[in-house]
């Protein structure tokens, strides 16, 4: 009787187990909870894989892959326009620059050029997201390295784990978006600055950092929130380490003059080039402030802001007096709007920004039906589950009572609180979250540490270890 108890017992077992499993992938659940299982796993039995840089580039760039195979969405919106100037590059018609968005935000010309340069070697929008989705599985491997620099071998390839599962990043690829490019080079800069792989570097670490950031500056404008959280850094060295000081404010500056040069270098070869008479300018930058104080789009575009404003340009789509008079008067107005809605304005605009996922660009052309809206609906829940566990993993892991982080630890965690501020005041679009979401997989990395407890006194001597 007893062997036949322990039978109907494990019997139960599986049967309620398939139950939960049932209940979780009809709710969307499971995918997401089967790769925090796994990470967690990683964590606690302290797993850890050997050439894993090496594997995490192979494999990424392969899931990268397949995904673009695929997944095939429509060149729509800003990215069709991008596309065409960049065909059009390649005939050699600058026509485009005349256009409105590029006499506008000229600076977009960069990015242009740089799918012209690729589309030369093979003319098929194929190769741009093939290159997308080998510098994205690098970007990941730069962020792996940053990481281990102050955490547990295990506990940064459980994070990455996490990274490279996590959909947004997986699937971006597939859009023919700056972002891609731009978050890898700005990525770069920050490996460069902060990362013990680059020690042999001395004191080149700091001027090589200012040419990858504003490489990544040029290609889209979020150099500035690197920049911001570069600072931060820079603040919280000097200040543990006094002593410090001379190198740490000289290495700034190298890498500031560095940045400048660089970007002015890159404007006057835009003008000289004939490729766009305002070089890599915003011409236009109050757009921005008066999209993202839109109360009726939460802070997105606003077709109806961009009707009032268009009839004011001149004839080249330059702004005139009129334009600022009505950019002001916008502004304005939003702003004396009160405290309360603007409260309420900025918890609308991180619920667009963080809380939504941006996953419509790749599976958006797709016809949803039967089992496809089963697993779309698991992506999507995996997608949130993955980013809400990153950044409660995130805040956890900062929270040290008996140990001192080093500046550079903070480092990722500085570019998410930047961009988290910055995007208060300008528009916001879900995808615009890529590159603070990059990092916080990175500062996931500190909570996940936290998990494994202590052990030795490895995890005590890590900064002791790392780099200020």
């Amino acid at each position: 009787m007893q062997h036949a108890f322990h039978i109907m017992q494990r019997l139960f077992l599986i049967c309620f187990v398939l139950a939960v499993i049932g209940i979780l992938l009809a709710g969307g659940w499971l995918a997401g909870l089967c790769v925090l299982a796994a990470a967690g796993w990683m964590v606690r039995r302290r797993v850890i894989i050997p050439h894993f840089t090496l594997w995490l580039l192979i494999g990424g760039f392969l899931l990268r892959l397949w995904v673009v195979l695929e997944l095939n969405p429509p060149i729509i919106s800003d990215f069709a326009l991008l596309f065409e100037a960049s065909q059009s590059l390649l005939a050699g018609d600058l026509s485009f620059q005349k256009v409105a968005y590029f006499s506008l935000w000229a600076y977009q010309s960069v990015f242009v050029t740089w799918q012209a340069m690729l589309l030369a070697v093979w003319n098929n929008p194929l190769i741009l997201k093939l290159v997308n989705a080998l510098l994205s599985a690098g970007t990941v491997c730069l962020i792996y390295r940053l990481a281990r620099d102050h955490v547990r071998e295990s506990a940064a390839q459980a994070a990455m784990l996490l990274l490279t599962a996590f959909p947004f990043a997986l699937t971006l690829p597939t859009v023919l978006t700056n972002q891609i490019a731009s978050a890898f080079f700005l990525t770069l800069g920050a490996w460069l600055l902060v990362c013990r792989d680059g020690t042999r570097l001395g004191f080149w670490r700091f001027p090589l950092a200012g040419l990858a950031l504003q490489a990544g500056n040029l290609l889209r404008s979020e150099g500035i929130i690197l920049l911001v959280a570069a600072l931060a850094y820079a603040v919280f060295a000097v200040l543990r380490r006094p002593e410090t000081a001379k190198r740490i404010l000289c290495g700034m500056a190298a890498l500031l003059v560095v940045y400048g040069a660089v970007g002015a270098g890159a404007d006057a070869a835009v003008r000289a080039s004939g490729l766009n008479a305002h070089g890599t300018a915003n011409c236009f930058p109050g757009w921005k402030f008066i999209t993202g104080l839109n109360f009726d789009t939460g802070g997105s575009y606003s077709t109806e802001d961009w009707t009032r404003l268009v009839p004011t340009f001149d004839q080249d789509f330059q702004p005139t007096e009129e334009t600022y008079a009505l950019q002001d008067a916008l502004i304005s107005e939003r702003l004396s709007a009160g405290p309360e809605a603007l409260l309420l304005h900025a918890v609308h605009k991180v619920q667009v920004l963080w809380c939504d996922d941006a996953l419509n660009w790749a599976f958006g052309h797709l016809q949803l039906r039967d089992w496809l809206t089963l697993i779309y609906d698991n992506i999507r829940q995996m997608d949130r589950l993955l980013f809400y566990a990153a950044l409660l993993l995130a805040a956890f892991g900062l929270y040290r009572p008996r140990r001192t982080l080093a500046p550079a630890a903070y480092l990722p965690l500085f570019v998410v609180f930047a961009a988290f501020c910055a995007f208060l005041l300008i528009e916001v679009q879900p995808r615009y979250a890529y590159l603070p979401q990059l990092f916080l997989f990175c500062g996931a990395s500190l909570g996940l540490d936290r998990l494994m407890g202590k052990e030795e006194d490895h995890a005590e001597n890590l900064d002791r270890r790392a780099l200020l």
